[in-house]
């Protein structure tokens, strides 16, 4: 062999998984039994330190300015009018999926009591691994004495460990939240549009900090999804927020959405 000569060799199996590591630091996650596809979540960044004793695919959460929420459209809920455990795909801001939420009602329930139900939302990661658990009680929307019913929702992060509430205020007309963590301190109010049940529109929730409508920290938004919304009763959200805001801050905004769906734009699937 002469030494001006140049073997190429093909790249080993071993040396492929590092590229395509240097290519992409981050795995994909996918739920089991299921093929990778995109717009399915990309891992968690490393090196982030997870308050709150969570499970650690809360870190995904940590460095996210969006979270959109995608209820799922049920077809035999559209074709026979029976009402369904609500179901929710939450993504990232690229429409990532990262997490899955899914009602936990039972039949009678869902179909007697409609939007003013009482649930338990289950949230889990692509992995099944519980999240979160939103307990939603029974408030009795059509009593002469409604105002003394407001909704409200808890908020736990993991099951089983309150992380903060969400309570209806009552006004005039303009809907309005306030936020409480553990210490029932108010940390957020929330104020919608006064005209809320427009369509063909998007619809926003100012999202304020603290106890007063001063310096706004957010936004909230429900989606208009045309014939998906009109048809199939199917709401889409987008919550937006600094990315440097608090963790928990974030879950309990999360939280906050399916109340504020629930109350106000749920009821285009249980008519």
């Amino acid at each position: 062999m002469s030494h001006g000569t140049v073997i190429s060799q093909q790249p080993r199996s071993d040396d492929k998984g590092r590229q395509d590591m240097q290519m992409n630091p981050y795995p994909v996650v996918v739920q089991p039994g299921m093929q990778a596809q995109q717009g399915m979540m990309m891992g968690p960044p490393p090196n982030v330190v997870i308050p709150y004793g969570l499970p650690p695919s809360m870190a995904y959460l940590q460095n996210l300015d969006e979270i959109k929420v995608h209820q799922i459209l049920e077809l035999a809920e559209v074709l026979i009018g029976w009402e369904r455990n609500n179901k929710y795909n939450i993504c990232n801001g690229q429409d990532q999926k990262f997490m899955y939420a899914k009602e936990d009602t039972d039949c009678c329930t869902r179909q007697f009591c409609g939007v003013m139900r009482p649930f338990v939302m289950n949230v889990t990661d692509n992995y099944e691994t519980p999240l979160m658990t939103l307990y939603r009680p029974f408030r009795c929307q059509a009593s002469i004495f409604w105002c003394c019913c407001l909704q409200e929702m808890e908020i736990q992060s993991p099951p089983g460990v309150l992380q903060g509430r969400v309570k209806e205020i009552w006004t005039c007309w303009i809907p309005k939240y306030k936020v409480y963590d553990a210490q029932n301190q108010c940390v957020f109010t929330i104020v919608g549009d006064c005209c809320y049940c427009k369509c063909c529109t998007d619809v926003v929730f100012k999202v304020f900090q603290g106890d007063s409508e001063g310096t706004e920290e957010g936004q909230i938004i429900k989606h208009w999804g045309g014939c998906r919304e009109v048809f199939g009763g199917a709401n889409d959200f987008s919550i937006k927020f600094p990315a440097n805001m608090d963790l928990m801050k974030k879950v309990l905004l999360f939280g906050a959405t399916f109340l504020i769906d629930f109350n106000y734009f749920e009821y285009r699937g249980n008519q």
